[in-house]
């Protein structure tokens, strides 16, 4: 990354944080000899508007996607635990869709809709039964739907095979890369968690997980309920821009980075949004969080903000992520 381009992002997000789409953004930049990390700005503001620092944790809601999902199931079809073409109905029994692949749900193609009716009158029961035996919208293959039941179905294929979600990506993600504060339902003081909205139901929500589905499947699901610290997502992005060793360690096959490049349909690879027909790679979430990066040029870009807090109704910083991965992506 030029100095240039580094000088042009920062100021970017300073101005940001000045005209008040967000409080504050924690934010850093990785290559192959240097990383730069940032904490601009605040938490929250009255009475919550603390500084930020590195010990504070984010919910970084749909960066589970890719960080714990996704990086799972790599490992798991490395060691030929799971297969692409293996349908869904082979591990979940219940799934009412054998013509739905691993590889549908990691593309997004799967046919399920992207989201449930009559969330909030549902209990986890009975929303993963909803997501089992709903029709398709689609059939598998026919067309690109961004969705977090996919995701869902995910999470359970990695709990039929491992126990628990969280304990799998703990063992084989967190703990080779020392990354101390990333986890589902940390136990950590509130004071260290930056809240995410204030909500008329649940009022200010700091430190329980955001997504409501997520909640709804005790805060440990594929599509989102991951906490994290811009200081561990930097190491998860150092390790992928490194094609999937970090210090010495070979936490993915290297080999899984060829197979994300030979896919580009619909501005997806597995798992991952995919830009501009290169191996530039991203994934965003709803509480305001970016996580980008490039293999060739070895070059990444975390971003963690509270977008919707106090409440989701500016959508300034959408077209500011935008904008900023334009930025980084750029020549």
């Amino acid at each position: 990354m030029t100095e240039n381009k580094f000088t042009k992002m920062k100021n970017e997000i300073d101005a940001i944080i000045d005209r008040g789409d967000v409080y504050g953004a924690s934010f850093s930049f990785i290559n192959e000899t240097k990383i730069d990390s940032f904490y601009h700005g605040f938490q929250g503001k009255d009475i919550f508007a603390e500084r930020l620092d590195p010990s504070m944790i984010y919910d970084v809601s749909s960066l589970t996607k890719v960080v714990a999902t996704t990086t799972r199931v790599f490992q798991l079809l490395a060691v030929h635990e799971l297969g692409l073409k293996d349908s869904v109905t082979a591990y979940l029994p219940g799934f009412l869709h054998p013509e739905v692949t691993i590889e549908n749900l990691l593309l997004h193609n799967s046919g399920l809709p992207a989201d449930v009716d009559n969330l909030h009158s549902l209990t986890g029961v009975e929303l993963v039964k909803k997501i089992y035996e709903d029709p398709l919208v689609s059939k598998p293959g026919e067309k690109t739907i961004y969705s977090d039941l996919g995701f869902i179905l995910l999470g359970l294929i990695i709990r039929t095979l491992n126990g628990s979600i969280d304990r799998s990506v703990q063992d084989h993600i967190w703990y080779p890369l020392a990354m101390t504060n990333t986890g589902y339902n940390l136990n950590r003081p509130k004071s260290r968690f930056v809240p995410t909205e204030v909500d008329p139901q649940r009022g200010q929500i700091q430190g329980q997980v955001h997504d409501y589905k997520a909640l709804l499947l005790n805060g440990e699901s594929g599509h989102s309920g991951l906490f994290s610290t811009l200081s561990d997502l930097t190491v998860f992005t150092e390790m992928m821009i490194n094609r999937g060793k970090y210090q010495k360690k070979e936490i993915l096959d290297p080999n899984l980075f060829d197979l994300m490049a030979s896919y580009d349909e619909n501005g997806r690879t597995l798992g991952w949004r995919r830009l501009n027909h290169k191996e530039q790679y991203v994934q965003t979430g709803y509480t305001g969080t970016i996580l980008a990066f490039d293999p060739v040029k070895k070059q990444g870009f975390v971003c963690l903000t509270n977008r919707i807090y106090p409440t989701r109704d500016d959508k300034r910083w959408n077209q500011d992520r935008d904008r900023l991965l334009k930025m980084f992506f750029e020549n």
